[in-house]
């Protein structure tokens, strides 16, 4: 999603700033943006050591001929037959998508995705908890 807004505000008085963070405006970007971004700086505050999510290697059974210059996560869930299927609405306002999806398909900038290509899959239970 963006914007994404970073950074440090201080505090007449006090040494010590607080963090700020800005999320988009749009639902599914930010609540996207706060697992892949917030959440990690938010356990690294905590101490915990590793906040990246797992994700899998899986075969893409659509077609995404869009390619965008900048990446994507595209909300997906896994099929019966072993690969992901893709909402059909991939609009940033679709908050259903979320609860119909069991993750994100981390898209790199430039990348179509065609029907048997293998796609890095973020399940949403390794971003959640």
């Amino acid at each position: 999603g963006k914007p994404l807004a970073f950074g440090e505000v201080n505090r007449p008085g006090n040494a010590q700033g607080a963090f700020f963070i800005g999320l988009p405006g749009n639902p599914v970007s930010s609540f996207i943006t706060f697992l892949l971004f917030v959440r990690p700086f938010l356990l690294r505050l905590q101490g915990v050591d590793h906040v990246a999510p797992r994700s899998f290697a899986l075969r893409a059974d659509f077609d995404w001929p869009k390619a965008d210059r900048r990446n994507e996560f595209l909300r997906a869930r896994m099929n019966d037959q072993g690969g992901l299927d893709l909402f059909p609405n991939q609009s940033s306002a679709v908050l259903t998508s979320t609860v119909w999806g069991d993750g994100v398909i981390d898209n790199p900038p430039g990348q179509t995705i065609a029907r048997g290509d293998t796609v890095r899959f973020i399940p949403f239970n390794e971003l959640l908890f």
